[in-house]
């Protein structure tokens, strides 16, 4: 079952964004470099909360199905990173742990306000669990602010 968790949902309340950053779309051909980011990223948080099965990556056929949603950020053909981008909610942010505190995370999270904004979305929302800290913290430097915290 897993332990409970304090979950918050931010909103950003911040000023205008300009992003440059330039991100592409998920392609299927993505999948397995994808999924090995994605699963450590989240790996010693879901071994810490009790949270299985560990794997938690969507399938190759989820992807594509949210492909248009799902931005990846490359620096010499190797995917450094993604965001995804729900409706009015920011998800799935992650960095590859080489290049974790580097300040793309944060040009991640600027690259989706600012497309939000640019599209007149809001609220921008997004989740986040109280464990990850370190993710909570850049949330609320770049202008989320919690709106509400549950225990799941």
């Amino acid at each position: 079952m897993g332990v409970k968790i304090a979950a918050h949902t931010m909103e950003y309340q911040g000023g205008r964004i300009v992003s440059h950053l330039q991100l592409r779309n998920y392609s299927a051909l993505d999948y397995k470099e994808y999924k090995r980011i994605y699963e450590e990223c989240f790996h010693d948080m879901r071994i810490a909360l009790q949270r299985f099965p560990i794997e938690c990556c969507g399938s190759r056929e989820e992807l594509e199905r949210k492909k248009e949603e799902i931005y990846i950020l490359e620096i010499d053909g190797k995917i450094i990173g993604s965001v995804a981008i729900y409706g009015n909610e920011i998800d799935d942010l992650v960095v590859e742990k080489s290049f974790q505190g580097m300040g793309y995370g944060t040009a991640l999270l600027r690259f989706a306000v600012s497309s939000l904004q640019s599209n007149h979305t809001s609220p921008i929302i997004l989740h986040v669990a109280d464990w990850n800290q370190s993710a909570l913290k850049i949330y609320l430097k770049n202008g989320f602010s919690i709106v509400k915290t549950e225990e799941i």
